[in-house]
């Protein structure tokens, strides 16, 4: 691809570009192992696949569309993640586990980003490792179907939500899905490749890489 020059623009809708940053062509394009295939008419660029995985606990990323972890390596191949069950030593589920650390794929993300929630029944915060806002289905406002030990004032499992001085922390990516924050997430994606070429590439990635880019509260 031909250097980017100081003013890089998203494409016009409906190029044959990237579905996340609309420059990336189709010389670009790497092999997503969950999703689409060669012939697809929606793909990912390299380097946006890169600000996703990079960007996440362990550099395993969660594919655009969410059909699974991936990783990709410096040549540019993308790998799907496999996934075991087996009861994680911090919450105590069988849930899926992306390495050998015997923590669930979702406490790791909770241990790197534990957040303050309140419980539904004392409404005291107790800080918990686990991403519970993944529970409130109903909006940032509203209070988790699972339950968590409150330590604060119970002594028993209670329902939760996050705080709304924390909300802002929680990742766009890994928001539920009826807080809309997908586009949010994509759009810093998108925001990063973007100033990369506009200032030259590599040079900015360092500076640049995406944080847990924050939902609306």
């Amino acid at each position: 691809m031909a250097a980017a020059s100081q003013n890089a623009a998203p494409a016009a809708a409906g190029e044959d570009v990237c579905a996340i940053c609309y420059v990336g062509g189709r010389e670009e394009q790497v092999d997503m192992p969950c999703c689409g295939s060669t012939n697809s008419t929606t793909f990912y660029c390299r380097r946006c696949i890169e600000i996703i995985c990079e960007s996440a606990p362990g550099k395993v990323g969660m594919c655009p569309i969410g059909c699974g972890f991936i990783t990709i390596d410096p040549a540019g191949i993308v790998r799907r993640v496999e996934v075991r069950s087996a009861v994680c030593r911090l919450c105590q589920q069988t849930r899926e586990m992306t390495d050998t650390s015997g923590l669930c794929a979702a406490c790791r993300i909770g241990v790197t980003n534990a957040l303050l929630y309140e419980c539904d029944r004392c409404h005291r915060v107790q800080r918990i490792p686990h991403p519970m806002y993944r529970y409130q289905h109903d909006g940032v406002h509203a209070f988790g179907d699972v339950t968590w030990a409150c330590h604060v004032g119970c002594g028993d499992y209670t329902h939760w939500r996050v705080v709304p001085e924390d909300a802002e922390r929680v990742p766009a990516h890994d928001a539920p899905a009826s807080w809309g924050q997908r586009e949010v997430w994509l759009a810093a994606v998108r925001a990063q490749r973007l100033r990369e070429l506009n200032s030259g590439g590599a040079a900015a990635r360092d500076a640049d890489a995406p944080g847990p880019d924050c939902i609306i509260t």
